[in-house]
């Protein structure tokens, strides 16, 4: 996948949160190590939670926004600003992910995926259905600022 010209990818089916992350520190200017980033967000086989992601982007200095019970309308907003997104969803293989947003169209949604690539899209009525989060039992988002 690429983003800001360089290609990410998750290294296997429950480091979405660290490849996402590095995406993020890459579009805020921040470095870190690969070999210490599912460590730092305590990534385990079950993934990693948003407010351990939420916790070490804090710490990072990075400047962004959480929407917790977030709207299909304020994700289209923040995607008109080019902000990095991040949702937190369930897609076809049944396992929460995160995916950052590239595009919300009047029928699909469209997804730089760490794991399905960057061209993934998705019917906005089968995002919509999938979109909570297992911590705040809402839809969530994330809106990296520059």
């Amino acid at each position: 996948m690429k983003l800001l010209g360089r290609a990410y990818k998750q290294k296997n089916g429950w480091t979405c949160g660290p490849a996402v992350t590095k995406i993020i520190l890459n579009y805020s200017g921040k470095t870190c190590l690969d070999t210490n980033l599912a460590k730092e967000l305590k990534t385990t086989p079950s993934g990693t939670s948003n407010s351990q992601l939420v916790k070490f982007l804090k710490k990072k200095g990075v400047k962004f926004r959480v929407r917790e019970g977030a709207s299909l309308d304020a994700l289209k907003r923040f995607s008109k600003k080019s902000l990095v997104l991040v949702t937190y969803w369930i897609p076809n293989h049944k396992e929460h992910h995160y995916s950052i947003v590239k595009k919300v169209s009047s029928k699909r949604i469209y997804f730089h995926d760490t794991w399905f690539g960057a061209n993934h899209s998705y019917t906005i009525g089968h995002f919509r259905k999938n979109w909570w989060d297992d911590e705040a039992k809402s839809s969530w988002l994330l809106a990296v600022k520059k």
